[in-house]
């Protein structure tokens, strides 16, 4: 009954969230095309200065998407050239801070890489396509606004104007900023972009256990593992290195060395290789992503043989030698479910609890049988 119920639980830790993936998904790709379809008729009724479907196409972009930086700029703008009252919308779009959003499209709007930088972080560009035609008519139609002699713009309109036009030293200058600088909270957008971007080091320490048999020979030991970790800002994640299991809590076992029966004990389990891993959710702050690994593992058993190469010449100490370690060895297979938190530019905390199956008596030397079923949990440290 008790193996019943750890399947169960292995079952749903790796199918829930599956599940919760193919939901968002859904929402995902609903707002992305609802916002492509609306944006397909936006542009050339903005071109036009004609804005009497503006606030249809608003609303039905935020029933799909929720209100964003660009529902509100479009509904700014289209106040700024009514010569409609503006000073509310424009307090609530910096109170909410989307002018730093819009500091940081226009900012990545001017990177080389600036499509390979959408299609990464979509949703952070509210699935608008950095250097739109949408852009660049809210640049043109502000800009107009600050030639043209016949609107006379509030100092707030000007600042916001300025803004839209992208002239944003000027607009940090009119915005009483001390310096013409990014704001603390963009400036830590980009920065943590940056550090997405880049490969890591995690570090991982816990405990792994037996679920099947009644008296298995390894019981719960502590293991600890070294992984290079690849760059954070694509869906695919990998990682490469080394885990140990030190074998604190296990029984001997009978071992076949050159045909006689060997009672040993082992200290320690090592495997080396990598898993690849696949993003379910990630919101910046939280990352949370299944994987598979597959390892060659290498359980001590305290055999060792010494062969020594003289040449002849071995008792005039020009001889050498090599090492041969008798160990149990075989593949380790992994299903693990991940989730981690972000912390501070490249160092994330995280806990991963895993699946392992471990067919020990593939190695034809094993003579005691030693059960392939375990499951870990573990904390980890990204940095």
């Amino acid at each position: 009954m008790s193996n019943t119920i750890k399947y169960i639980f292995i079952f749903l830790c790796f199918s829930l969230p599956w599940a919760i993936r193919a939901e968002q998904s859904k929402v995902v790709q609903n707002c992305e095309q609802i916002t492509k379809i609306t944006l397909d008729k936006l542009v050339p009724l903005v071109d036009k200065n004609d804005f009497t479907e503006l606030e249809s196409i608003l609303s039905t972009i935020q029933t799909a998407c929720g209100e964003n930086e660009f529902t509100q700029r479009m509904r700014i703008l289209r106040a700024l050239l009514e010569k409609k009252s503006s000073g509310e919308l424009i307090a609530d779009y910096l109170d909410k801070n989307y002018h730093e959003t819009l500091v940081m499209r226009w900012d990545y709007a001017a990177e080389e890489q600036h499509q390979r930088i959408y299609r990464d972080n979509k949703s952070d560009f509210n699935y608008i396509p950095l250097n739109h035609a949408i852009d660049s008519l809210t640049q043109v139609k502000a800009t107009a606004l600050l030639n043209s002699t016949s609107f006379n713009l509030t100092e707030q309109e000007r600042e916001i104007v300025l803004l839209f036009a992208d002239y944003v030293d000027d607009f940090y200058q009119s915005y009483e900023q001390t310096t013409p600088r990014k704001p603390t909270a963009l400036e830590s957008s980009q920065e943590y972009f940056t550090y997405k971007s880049k490969g890591g080091v995690n570090l991982y320490a816990g405990i792994e256990f037996p679920i099947t048999g009644s008296n298995p020979l390894f019981k719960g030991s502590p293991t600890v593992a070294l992984m290079y970790s690849s760059p954070l800002h694509t869906n695919f994640l990998y990682e490469l290195g080394l885990k140990v299991r030190i074998n604190s809590n296990d029984r001997d076992f009978e071992y076949l060395l050159h045909n006689e029966v060997e009672i040993v004990n082992s200290s320690a389990s090592y495997a080396i290789g990598g898993t690849l891993g696949y993003k379910l959710f990630d919101n910046d702050k939280f990352i949370l992503y299944p994987k598979v690994g597959l390892f060659f593992e290498s359980t001590s058993t305290g055999l060792s043989e010494v062969t020594y190469y003289d040449n002849g010449y071995y008792e005039d100490g020009y001889g050498n030698s090599s090492v041969r370690y008798n160990n149990v060895n075989t593949m380790r297979t992994t299903l693990a479910l991940s989730a981690m938190r972000h912390i501070a530019k490249k160092k994330y905390i995280g806990l991963e609890a895993a699946y392992h199956y471990v067919p020990y008596n593939w190695d034809e030397n094993l003579i005691t049988a030693i059960q392939p079923n375990y499951a870990s949990l573990q904390l980890f440290f990204r940095f």
